[in-house]
């Protein structure tokens, strides 16, 4: 049968444009036809993308990039009612959603543990509309894998997004957020906040309750009554300080459905991308995703029940 093969050449170190030849090669191996779709963001990008995928003839699309690149492909593919299961080539410069379905950075690698792997049904969160795969964000630091340019990282790779981040520091500021959710409220001053589906922003776990199969997401709401306190205290939720306990600076909600009403249109984010404006209704969809994983992922391992 055949597969589509979307990459994003300019994700990561470029790599996996290298790795295509290979790729072809090896699935060929078993019985595969390859269909390389170069994902390039222009106008015609989604008809390429979806031409051909309601004919029956595909047994699965591959999606090589970052989180971005993956979030794009799976916005064009729900919208067209496209339910083929997906594997996931990490050639970014975070992966989180990749890394947290086990996949290996090295796309050889990645496409034999595709090859070779079982198909889970996983979650997806939706913000107004849009998808996200890993993580719905706004506030301090979260828009800078959009401000970070793909040249800079791709030189310095995730060391990119620290030193971008280090204009935001003399920026902060009180966000005055109004949460409703299906478990439980907040209202108050924040300085940002994060809703994953995932566990990880760059490459940090922070959602270490979530998986990517119960159903719910997990918002993570970093108060901002003191800055300098708090900031301190989030760093040590990063580092570990407290086991699954966050220190009171940090607000965590497990819920399935959030509405979310802020002071003031800060930017947001879904996935490393341009997000939406306030109001905004999140929502986690349980099971709408067909993700292929390794075989020997397990619960222990990785973010699955």
């Amino acid at each position: 049968m055949k597969v589509k093969l979307i990459f994003n050449p300019k994700a990561g170190l470029q790599g996996i444009t290298r790795a295509v030849g290979s790729i072809i090669e090896l699935y060929a191996t078993y019985g595969h036809e390859i269909v390389p779709i170069l994902l390039n963001f222009n106008d015609d990008c989604p008809r390429r993308i979806l031409e051909g995928l309601d004919s029956g003839e595909y047994h699965h699309i591959l999606i090589a990039g970052g989180d971005g690149s993956i979030n794009y492909v799976v916005g064009i593919l729900r919208r067209a009612g496209i339910d083929l299961p997906l594997g996931i080539l990490p050639a970014g410069t975070a992966n989180d959603f990749g890394c947290a379905l086990g996949m290996s950075k090295d796309p050889i690698v990645a496409c034999k543990q595709i090859l070779e792997g079982v198909e889970k049904r996983i979650d997806l969160g939706v913000a107004a509309g849009r998808c996200f795969v890993n993580i719905f964000s706004f506030g301090l630091f979260t828009n800078v894998s959009q401000r970070t340019s793909t040249r800079l990282k791709n030189v310095i790779g995730k060391a990119a997004y620290l030193f971008e981040g280090m204009s935001e520091i003399a920026h902060i500021h009180h966000l005055n957020l109004r949460v409703e959710t299906d478990t439980e409220n907040f209202e108050g001053k924040a300085l940002m906040m994060l809703v994953f589906n995932g566990r990880t922003a760059g490459s940090f776990p922070l959602a270490r309750m979530s998986e990517l199969d119960d159903g719910v997401l997990d918002a993570l709401i970093l108060r901002g009554n003191s800055p300098i306190s708090t900031i301190e205290a989030f760093i040590q939720y990063i580092e570990g300080i407290g086991g699954l306990n966050p220190p009171s600076e940090v607000k965590h909600i497990r819920c399935s459905k959030l509405h979310i009403e802020c002071d003031e249109q800060t930017p947001t984010d879904l996935d490393g991308q341009p997000g939406v404006t306030f109001p905004v209704d999140i929502e986690c969809l349980s099971g709408a995703m067909r993700i292929i994983v390794p075989q020997l992922r397990t619960r222990k391992q990785g973010l699955f029940r």
